[in-house]
Protein backbone atom coordinates (compact mmCIF):
# COMPACT_ATOMS: atom_id res chain seq x y z
CA UNK A 1 0.00 0.00 0.00
CA UNK A 2 1.40 3.34 -1.07
CA UNK A 3 1.63 6.11 1.50
CA UNK A 4 0.78 9.63 0.34
CA UNK A 5 2.19 12.73 1.92
CA UNK A 6 -0.18 15.45 3.05
CA UNK A 7 0.91 17.75 0.20
CA UNK A 8 0.13 15.06 -2.39
CA UNK A 9 -3.25 14.45 -0.80
CA UNK A 10 -4.01 18.18 -0.80
CA UNK A 11 -3.01 18.60 -4.45
CA UNK A 12 -5.15 15.59 -5.45
CA UNK A 13 -8.12 16.99 -3.54
CA UNK A 14 -7.62 20.42 -5.14
CA UNK A 15 -7.62 18.78 -8.57
CA UNK A 16 -10.81 16.86 -7.76
CA UNK A 17 -12.48 20.00 -6.38
CA UNK A 18 -11.62 22.04 -9.51
CA UNK A 19 -13.02 19.31 -11.76
CA UNK A 20 -16.20 19.02 -9.69
CA UNK A 21 -16.76 22.80 -9.80
CA UNK A 22 -16.23 22.89 -13.57
CA UNK A 23 -18.83 20.15 -14.03
CA UNK A 24 -21.33 21.87 -11.73
CA UNK A 25 -20.88 25.19 -13.51
CA UNK A 26 -21.33 23.62 -16.92
CA UNK A 27 -24.55 21.81 -16.01
CA UNK A 28 -25.96 24.28 -13.46
CA UNK A 29 -24.75 27.79 -14.31
CA UNK A 30 -25.50 30.59 -11.89
CA UNK A 31 -28.23 33.00 -12.86
CA UNK A 32 -28.71 36.48 -11.51
CA UNK A 33 -32.28 37.49 -10.70
CA UNK A 34 -33.00 40.96 -9.45
CA UNK A 35 -35.88 41.62 -7.10
CA UNK A 36 -36.63 45.33 -6.88
CA UNK A 37 -38.81 47.46 -4.65
CA UNK A 38 -41.28 47.75 -7.53
CA UNK A 39 -41.99 44.02 -7.35
CA UNK A 40 -44.89 42.86 -5.15
CA UNK A 41 -44.09 41.75 -1.60
CA UNK A 42 -44.62 38.06 -2.43
CA UNK A 43 -42.13 38.15 -5.32
CA UNK A 44 -38.99 36.26 -4.41
CA UNK A 45 -36.04 35.32 -6.58
CA UNK A 46 -37.30 31.72 -6.71
CA UNK A 47 -40.79 32.71 -7.84
CA UNK A 48 -39.38 35.12 -10.40
CA UNK A 49 -37.15 32.36 -11.82
CA UNK A 50 -40.14 30.01 -12.06
CA UNK A 51 -42.18 32.68 -13.84
CA UNK A 52 -39.39 33.20 -16.38
CA UNK A 53 -39.19 29.43 -16.93
CA UNK A 54 -42.99 29.30 -17.38
CA UNK A 55 -42.79 32.03 -20.03
CA UNK A 56 -40.05 30.16 -21.90
CA UNK A 57 -42.12 26.96 -21.82
CA UNK A 58 -45.22 28.73 -23.13
CA UNK A 59 -43.26 30.30 -25.99
CA UNK A 60 -41.88 26.84 -26.79
CA UNK A 61 -45.50 25.58 -26.93
CA UNK A 62 -45.02 23.23 -23.96
CA UNK A 63 -48.28 24.30 -22.35
CA UNK A 64 -48.79 21.15 -20.24
CA UNK A 65 -45.43 21.53 -18.49
CA UNK A 66 -46.04 25.26 -18.05
CA UNK A 67 -49.45 24.50 -16.49
CA UNK A 68 -47.85 22.23 -13.90
CA UNK A 69 -45.33 24.96 -13.12
CA UNK A 70 -48.17 27.47 -12.68
CA UNK A 71 -49.63 25.23 -9.96
CA UNK A 72 -46.29 25.19 -8.10
CA UNK A 73 -45.93 28.95 -8.45
CA UNK A 74 -49.42 29.42 -7.00
CA UNK A 75 -48.57 27.22 -4.03
CA UNK A 76 -45.32 29.13 -3.47
CA UNK A 77 -47.13 32.46 -3.48
CA UNK A 78 -49.79 31.32 -1.02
Amino acid sequence: MKSCSSTETQSQFDSFYDTALQLLNSFYPERAITVTTRDPDYMTAGIKAKLRRKNRLIHAKRVEVAGALVMRIGKDIT
